[in-house]
């Protein structure tokens, strides 16, 4: 007899409007051009792409499009195409619109 393999329930991704601000720490982060991986950074999210995630040991990521904050004043000059391109943990974004 084979064995079953247990149901694994998706974490939700949450949320999260345009315009809020994500501070990310290291880790909690990752696949941004130009930025050191141990770095802190703050985004201003643009747009979240549930149709791209992956898993790995950390958990579950999603594709986030966002501007640097607070150095691209986004809300305030002529639209543009975001900033950053990055991964995010799904328990991090959790995180941060429960904050």
């Amino acid at each position: 007899m084979s064995e079953r393999v247990p149901h694994v329930t998706e974490p939700v991704i949450p949320e999260v409007p345009e315009g809020a601000v994500l501070r990310l720490a290291p880790g909690e982060w990752s696949h941004c051009q130009a930025v050191p991986v141990d770095s802190q950074l703050a985004v201003t999210v643009a747009r979240i792409h549930r149709n791209v995630t992956r898993h790995d040991g950390a958990g579950r990521w999603v594709w986030i499009a966002a501007h640097e904050h607070p150095a691209c004043s986004w809300d305030h000059v002529e639209p543009h195409p975001p900033c950053r391109q990055l991964m995010v943990r799904v328990d991090v974004l959790a995180r941060e619109v429960s904050q």
